[in-house]
């Protein structure tokens, strides 16, 4: 029978660096992602003729003769856009997660309650397999030894 146990587990540090390369590359990947799609896109709407609908609508509404939607301008714009918003969104997360430090400090951390399988009891020799031992690594990671039977 597999008994599970709770395991606590505290989060009181992150490291205000690596929590920037981390947002710089998630960032950068939802952008490249965000760009090449916001591209096929505007292909597509190109080939179908939407482009010329929508400037049609365009002009209509704003009283114009012509309305034109100059589409490597756009690509620019929202280019330079994205990556505006990514240095600002990377920065802002290094920054809180050195605010994050800080009221861990007071407050003691963050805590996770998680269930994991007895490995002492999937052994059957009466102790946890030395890869699943707690280890001076976790400490780091996770501020103190997992506490057990909770």
């Amino acid at each position: 029978m597999n008994e599970v146990r709770k395991v606590e587990r505290v989060v009181t540090r992150v490291d205000a660096r690596s929590m920037l390369k981390f947002s710089l590359f998630f960032a950068f990947s939802l952008w490249l992602i965000l760009s090449v799609a916001g591209v096929l896109l505007w292909l597509v709407a190109s080939a179908t003729g939407t482009t010329g609908k929508i400037e049609n609508f365009l002009a209509e509404l704003l009283a114009e003769r012509s309305f034109s939607i100059n589409g490597v301008s756009l690509l620019f714009g929202a280019a330079v856009l994205g990556l505006t918003l990514l240095v600002v969104a990377a920065v802002f997360s290094a920054v809180t997660s050195t605010l994050f430090n800080v009221i861990s400090g007071v407050t003691g951390g963050l805590r996770f309650m998680i269930l994991e399988p007895d490995l002492a009891e999937l052994d059957g020799s009466g102790s946890a397999p030395e890869s699943s031992r707690f280890s001076p690594a976790n400490a780091v990671l996770y501020g103190d030894e997992p506490t057990t039977g909770l």
